[in-house]
């Protein structure tokens, strides 16, 4: 007869005392598996775990002294606990499962503690016990292992956001405050034994009384990527608490001044940058996490601005790292920094528009794109891509510089498919707001600002089609050349992107005046994406190019290589494009004779009639 649940886990106990009195006895493997099939059935979730309290409580005893592979164990005890909640485990003593040493358990009492962050009050009971959560940031920063170090870091967060202010604690100047003196928040940010883990386990420096392990420099600088990955996640939730001193006596020891934080100390005291380029690498990574992850604006303030990025300007963090992208001599480690340094700049363009455009820096990443843009680097193009469309072109004492607008130089005939990409975004437009039910008031959608970068979204394609007339036949033959794959896909998106513009033709007297004859010149432009691409004058190639069968090869030797791969691939390139082509002209509601034309072709489906047949023209072996 099969045994019950309860039975089963009451032989699983009276084995796991066996194996307590006997350690030379084997964990039953077969045994553990059929309870830990139990522990995923109704009754256990609903009725039984409840009783297992006895049995959870024996193995927490049993781990720290068995002499045998605990994963089996581990692997069933996760499965067990999964009901309980924080109160049914707080008994357990988790300082030793958290010992450097235990790396079995880790995860486990990890996974344990994060039930702690299912409320406040369970938020605080770990609170209340400093010795657990030292042990926790030690883990977090001296872990070999990545992966626990990781689940470390997400349970602190998750604690953090557990702990909300008490009322008590909440100023009546700063109601709004959430975070920032709660119970956790004051074990992590005020404990002197666990603040000064943050500086012992992270500074390349001796300092004095230093805990244990006594990390070597490869570790302490691990230790400083976590923190610097963990630092943005608590200021997003209280800036203050990581700007802020703390009373703590390292803080002065570290050479912290009495107005500076732990924020201060990982941005610019604790990294070497210019001996340790992998972590002058972590460092530009960590400042743009942080102006991308910390939007709170300035108390009282309405301006394009964070109170992380006016501290990186304060500091001069910021125009250092425009500076060091931009300069005119680069070094040797500039080709392996500036990935990083043109991310930052490309996310301070696109999360901070008005703050760009009103900046000093502009016109010095302008200068600079307009110097390196005809090279296509990747990383570049991507600062071009993420500027607002009206820093584009540059004004100077007599109105706009039309044809010194950076976006001209990128080549389009002789290209590659970063290039090409680039356009598609510039060309298509801000994306449009989706509509919602019930409607959802969307923070930050400047309806001014999407008006304009719809708007010169129209006026720079059609400015940049003036300067390349051959755009669009150039456009198709990319399009057409598979052994070209990635130029192929490219041109498709940028086909896509026009087609699906999100352009306006309004005009813009605040900011290019109406009797600007270049202006004037280039509204006489189609007013959609969707009437440019069909505009025989202009792009008479691209329906055609979209509506033919699509090139296979494969009649050729073996059919299923890399050229027919790439067939494959463009042709569903091409079909995205077609049905993004129909989906337009169907919410249009005119052009019905086009409009069946590109249904009957999306009906044939990617290939189309004949292109199964396969080309009998050959290809490059890519």
């Amino acid at each position: 007869m099969a045994q019950t649940p309860a039975h089963a886990l009451s032989g699983l106990s009276a084995h796991l005392l066996q194996v307590e009195n006997d350690p030379s006895t084997t964990l039953d493997g077969d045994l553990l598996e059929q309870c830990e099939l139990f522990t995923s059935t109704p009754e256990y979730r609903a009725r039984i775990w409840q009783e297992t309290g006895p049995l959870f409580l024996q193995i927490a005893a049993l781990l720290p002294k068995l002499q045998q592979d605990p994963s089996p164990l581990i692997h069933f005890v996760t499965k067990l606990v999964a009901p309980y909640r924080f109160e049914h485990i707080k008994e357990v003593d988790f300082e030793i499962g958290l010992d450097l040493q235990a790396t079995p358990v880790h995860s486990l009492i990890l996974t344990l503690l994060e039930k702690a962050a299912a409320g406040s009050n369970d938020a605080q009971a770990l609170a209340n016990r400093p010795a657990v959560m030292a042990a926790v940031v030690r883990l977090w920063l001296c872990a070999s292992d990545s992966g626990v170090a990781t689940q470390a870091e997400r349970l602190l967060t998750s604690l953090l956001h557990a702990s909300k202010n008490e009322p008590a604690a909440i100023s009546e100047e700063t109601p709004l405050h959430t975070y920032g003196a709660g119970p956790m928040w004051r074990r992590l940010f005020t404990d002197r034994d666990i603040v000064s883990l943050y500086y012992h386990y992270t500074s390349l420096k001796t300092l004095t009384n230093p805990p244990l392990p006594l990390l070597n420099k490869r570790d302490k600088t691990i230790a400083q990527a976590r923190l610097l990955n963990w630092l943005p996640k608590v200021g997003a939730l209280d800036w203050s608490t990581i700007t802020i001193p703390h009373g703590v006596e390292i803080e002065k020891e570290i050479g912290l001044d009495e107005n500076q934080g732990l924020l201060h100390y990982a941005s610019q005291k604790m990294v070497d940058a210019e001996d340790d380029i992998l972590m002058h690498m972590t460092l530009i990574n960590f400042y743009r996490d942080l102006i991308v992850t910390v939007k709170t604006k300035p108390h009282l303030t309405h301006y394009d601005s964070s109170l992380s990025l006016d501290f990186l300007k304060d500091q001069n963090i910021h125009k250092q790292i425009i500076e060091f992208h931009t300069t005119d001599e680069p070094g040797l480690e500039h080709s392996f920094i500036s990935p990083r340094t043109a991310q930052y700049i490309s996310d301070y363009a696109s999360a901070y528009p008005e703050n760009f455009e009103s900046s000093s820096e502009l016109q010095i990443v302008r200068t600079y794109l307009s110097r390196v843009i005809t090279k296509c680097e990747a990383h570049d193009l991507s600062i071009l891509a993420s500027m607002p469309r009206s820093t584009l072109i540059p004004r100077n004492s007599s109105g706009l510089s039309w044809h010194d607008c950076v976006l001209l130089d990128i080549p389009i005939t002789r290209t590659n498919p970063d290039a090409l990409k680039t356009l598609a975004t510039v060309f298509h437009g801000p994306p449009r707001q989706e509509l919602t039910f019930p409607q959802v008031e969307t923070i930050g959608l400047d309806p001014k600002r999407m008006e304009i970068e719809s708007s010169l979204a129209r006026i720079l394609t059609s400015l940049y089609y003036t300067k390349h007339p051959s755009m669009f036949s150039d456009i198709v033959i990319h399009a057409s050349t598979i052994a070209m794959k990635e130029n192929a896909l490219a041109a498709f998106a940028l086909l896509r992107a026009i087609i699906t513009s999100s352009w306006s033709s309004a005009l813009l007297p605040d900011s290019i005046p109406t009797s600007d004859p270049t202006y004037t010149r280039l509204q006489n432009f189609p007013h959609t994406g969707l009437d440019l691409v069909l505009d025989p004058a202009r792009s008479g190639g691209v329906l055609p190019a979209l509506l033919k069968p699509a090139t296979t090869f494969s009649n050729l030797v073996g059919g299923r290589g890399d050229a027919e791969n790439a067939a494959y691939q463009v042709a569903m390139a091409r079909f995205d494009a077609l049905k993004a082509l129909g989906q337009v002209l169907e919410r249009n509601g005119d052009r019905e004779d086009i409009l069946a034309m590109v249904q009957r072709r999306i009906n044939e489906g990617p290939w189309g009639v004949g292109g199964s047949a396969g080309s009998r023209i050959g290809t490059l072996e890519l």
